[in-house]
């Protein structure tokens, strides 16, 4: 009788040590980088991130102005409840690469909103990986202004989220991470070289990322515009010997919904809306749509464990509640 009693007295204790390790997981953010080992997402070589503007998961998907987009939803991979976690803009783009928004909360000066913590870029280099972020109408590499205007594309910083976290320099960061900061027309010229970093992260400017300015014309036309831009560098990508050499993934998503629609996931960070965001590989799957809750911290992550670096902040499943998006990478 004692022994049965023994063990279910330590069957009792393990449970409240296991209980109150869960409960530790869901207190607040933690701006840490604690060890997190991927063990399902694949190894991938390349991984190309494009991110739009503004729309409402309603708004792209189904919509007659994007029939690019639609076209690649259905053929790869659709996430259908993936959702921002912020209004408005800048503190998206930061979460994507820093796993917190830091609390930013406006599109303020990357100067002003500046962050000296690790975050996807130094990771990806301490990993001894590459990665640029191509960003149309920059003027030229390391380009420190805040706004341009470069044949027609109108570039802005707060889309810039790498700017955020070299904000520092000269004194807290090499020079050499400037230099891959680069104009979007760089990314054919890579590509047709063959020379492409691992991570690749791609803005639009302001005409072509579906949100538009008051020199980008008519606001109807702003959809239709985006859809063609994410046709040309799907295009670019997928045509590249690159493409076809191991494993490779090109993410379409946008930064934030201009409208709060549909019931959020308990327990996601959820606060910039519903989004669309479509995955592409080129070894599988077809034709899959995924209702997991995602937002994007589980964006990062994902690419964080196709890399086989640790999570970040949020984008650890202990601290933010999300998940690799696993099924639509064809695990």
């Amino acid at each position: 009788m004692w022994r049965a009693f023994g063990r279910r007295w330590r069957a009792a204790l393990a449970l409240v040590i296991a209980a109150s390790a869960l409960l530790a997981g869901c207190g607040p953010q933690i701006n840490v980088n604690p060890s997190y080992t991927p063990t399902h997402s694949p190894a991938f070589q390349h991984i190309f991130l494009i991110v739009m503007e503004n729309h409402d998961y309603d708004d792209i998907i189904g919509s007659s102005q994007a029939p690019h987009i639609n076209a690649l939803a259905r053929q790869y991979g659709l996430a259908t409840n993936y959702w921002a976690v912020a209004h408005p803009s800048e503190p998206n783009y930061v979460a994507l690469v820093g796993g917190s928004t830091f609390g930013i909360a406006d599109d303020a000066s990357y100067t002003v909103n500046a962050e000296s913590a690790p975050y996807l870029g130094s990771q990806l280099e301490a990993a001894g990986l590459s990665w640029k972020s191509y960003q149309q109408g920059l003027p030229h590499p390391g380009f420190l202004g805040e706004t341009a205007t470069t044949d027609g594309a109108l570039y802005a910083s707060k889309h810039n989220p790498f700017m955020n976290f070299l904000a520092h320099y000269p004194e807290t960061q090499r020079p050499e991470e400037l230099t891959k900061i680069v104009p979007e027309t760089q990314l054919a010229t890579d590509l047709a070289s063959g020379v492409v970093p691992n991570f690749s992260f791609i803005t639009p400017g302001l005409c072509d990322d579906m949100h538009g300015d008051s020199a980008c014309g008519d606001e109807d036309t702003l959809v239709s515009a985006g859809d063609a831009y994410v046709n040309t560098v799907v295009g670019e990508i997928m045509g590249s010997s690159v493409w076809s050499q191991g494993k490779n993934a090109i993410f379409i998503t946008w930064d934030e919904s201009s409208l709060d629609s549909g019931i959020p996931p308990f327990g996601l960070s959820t606060d910039g809306g519903h989004v669309a965001t479509i995955v592409i590989t080129n070894h599988g799957p077809r034709g899959v749509k995924d209702d997991t809750a995602y937002n994007h911290y589980a964006l990062l992550l994902t690419i964080q464990s196709a890399f086989g670096l640790d999570c970040l902040r949020n984008s650890c499943p202990a601290t933010g509640g999300v998940r690799p998006m696993s099924v639509l990478l064809g695990e």
